[in-house]
């Protein structure tokens, strides 16, 4: 359980950006009981006023369903933001990300795990 939103964004950043939680940290963290619209609605300005996003877009009414947090600001939330939000400063911001180096460690990955 992350015990503040400072906590959590500790969590985001030793993950390289997105963290993957559940509804019930986010409750308790947020200090709440039942995860009704306005606790909801709390928990993501919270989430947003110390520099996290979440997905999915709408937060989940039940404590043990999935939330991934990711850091606004990141070439993360800019690809997240590109898919959601078609544009053609999107689509350049998918192709970079498609065209990064660690596309290519991956496909050199790949390739030496299928041979």
């Amino acid at each position: 359980m992350a015990a503040s939103y400072e906590v959590l964004r500790r969590q985001v950043e030793d993950g390289s950006g997105v963290f993957l939680t559940t509804m019930e940290v986010l409750r308790d963290t947020h200090g709440a009981g039942k995860l009704g619209v306005h606790v909801r609605k709390a928990i993501h300005d919270a989430l947003a006023a110390n520099g996290m996003g979440h997905l999915p877009g709408a937060l989940p009414a039940y404590q043990h369903e999935e939330v991934r947090l990711f850091r606004l600001g990141t070439p993360i939330a800019d690809t997240i933001n590109a898919v959601l939000h078609p544009s053609e400063g999107g689509d350049q911001v998918l192709r970079q990300s498609a065209g990064s180096e660690a596309q290519d460690v991956l496909k050199q990955i790949r390739e030496l795990v299928c041979e």
